[in-house]
């Protein structure tokens, strides 16, 4: 899901409202500190999901736990 950084409005409707709102149900892994391999060892390193990000919309509150969840609410609506 892509934002136009202009106005802000996903490039995708939701398919349940219809608004131009999704969202990430949260932010990829960007490691703030770099290579620090003494941290992992020691469990002192960032904390890593272990799924995918799931897809969100802000302006109806629905939620899909996946891309394919996402497309197939698409393609049934």
């Amino acid at each position: 899901m892509t934002n136009d950084t202009t106005t802000g409005r996903s490039r995708e409707a939701c398919p349940a409202c219809g608004e131009h709102a999704l969202h990430l149900l949260y932010f990829p892994d960007v490691g703030a500190t770099g290579a620090r391999q003494y941290d992992d060892m020691l469990g002192f390193g960032d904390v890593k999901p272990d799924d995918l990000p799931g897809i969100g919309c802000d302006a109806c509150g629905s939620e899909w736990l996946s891309l394919d969840e996402f497309r197939e609410a698409q393609r049934s609506s």
